[in-house]
């Protein structure tokens, strides 16, 4: 059994979970999700982010409290005084690849990012009808993905709220200048002259006032009838993306399917915090954030 545990927002649940998922497939075993981290969140005095991930098909089993407890402190008590010693001193700020984690067998209980896409390219194809949606877009929602389907699409993702706000947040992160977004744009523009743009965000309206797009159709993506999984659907859904250092917008980039597809990532992706250089697929043009 491999139980992964999930916390943070969309995108990273979505890493933690395609880790679990290559890693049960290769050892042909059963993975369980923790959401406990999840639940508690709001006490804790993190940002509350809810189980997003049970939008979409996943295989799904959630694990028990008395059965994570196994496996995270298999020895009680000691085991969680380890765990903090290893935390604080044998794991620095870092999300970069670990390859030994494909050597792990057995019972394991995985918890941490693991923002790379070394972990699960393998199983590109199961990941792509894992992360399908269960239900219908709303009547509203499959009019937008109509419009994004019939013209040349480039989803813009601007994020802002904890990025922009959280000091803490903010200095290991980072948050993309509105000249990185002008600049993305001038890229995509090199070959592609006819696009509509659809601007999803946290924060529309600091997007309307501060970022100057080009004299083209522009669409900002305010329908109160979506959800999050459900925005981050129909980013995937265009043409092209053009990103933000968030993994909610790098999925979206990931699970687009156009093979004539042209991402703009931001670099580097976190300020402070080592992170994979594979994060960004070579295809992709970076530009400094």
């Amino acid at each position: 059994m491999i139980i992964v545990n999930l916390k943070g927002g969309l995108g990273n649940q979505m890493f933690q979970y395609a880790l679990g998922r290559a890693l049960t497939l290769k050892n042909k075993d059963f993975l369980k999700l923790d959401i406990q981290s999840l639940s508690k969140a709001k006490k804790l005095g993190n940002i509350f982010r809810p189980f997003d991930l049970e939008a979409f098909a996943i295989y799904k089993d959630i694990a028990t409290p008395a059965e994570s407890a196994s496996l995270r402190y298999p020895y009680g008590f000691f085991s969680k005084i380890l765990g903090a010693l290893n935390r604080k001193i044998c794991r620095p700020n870092t999300v970069a690849f670990n390859k030994k984690v494909f050597t792990l067998t057995g019972n394991q209980y995985l918890d941490g990012y693991w923002q790379s896409p070394l972990y699960f390219n393998s199983i590109r194809e199961t990941l792509l009808s894992d992360f399908t949606l269960r239900d219908s877009l709303s009547e509203s929602g499959q009019a937008l993905l109509a419009k994004i389907k019939s013209t040349t699409s480039v989803s813009l993702h601007v994020r802002r709220g904890d990025y922009a706000m959280n000091p803490r947040v903010l200095r290991e992160n980072g948050v993309c200048s509105v000249g990185y977004y002008e600049k993305a744009v001038r890229e995509i523009e090199k070959t592609h002259k006819d696009v509509t743009y659809y601007v999803f965000s946290d924060d529309i309206n600091w997007v309307k006032s501060n970022i100057l797009l080009p004299d083209k159709t522009v669409v900002f993506v305010e329908d109160v009838t979506l959800t999050t999984p459900q925005e981050l659907y129909l980013m995937s859904q265009c043409r092209h993306n053009i990103i933000a250092n968030s993994s909610f917008s790098w999925w979206a980039a990931w699970l687009n399917q156009h093979e004539d597809k042209v991402v703009i990532a931001p670099t580097p992706w976190f300020n402070t915090i080592i992170y994979d250089k594979n994060l960004i697929p070579e295809s992709w043009i970076q530009l400094p954030k």
